[in-house]
């Protein structure tokens, strides 16, 4: 049997675009998750202590979920830290010298359930 008004890329290409927002939409929850879970330290003033100007909450503030446009593997992703808070590795999965406080991870996890 053939269906004369079947036009697969239009199928295709909502399909797609239903599916992508979807996972931008469990990635905000992953991404709010974890800014609930992660840990929040001290200001430090600039001069005082070995990393010099930390300000409280600012991995927190960090954590951000990027759409890559025009990318062929359509990937959304969650991100924690930046170019001043370079840290964010060393708190989610520890030092030889800091035991690890897992908050992406455990975020993640908690939402797999959403991804199926």
């Amino acid at each position: 049997m053939r269906v004369a008004s079947w036009n697969p890329e239009k199928a295709d290409g909502e399909l797609r675009k239903n599916a992508m927002e979807r996972l931008e939409k469990i990635g905000h929850r992953v991404a709010a998750d974890a800014r609930a879970r992660v840990p929040v330290g001290k200001d430090v003033p600039e001069g005082k202590g070995k990393w010099s100007k930390r300000e409280a909450g600012a991995l927190k503030k960090s954590i951000r979920v990027v759409r890559l446009k025009g990318d062929p593997k359509m990937n959304v992703r969650v991100y924690a830290g930046n170019r001043d808070v370079f840290y964010a590795r060393f708190v989610e999965h520890g030092t030889v010298k800091m035991r690890a406080k897992p908050f992406l991870r455990p975020a993640l996890m908690a939402a797999k359930k959403d991804l199926v």
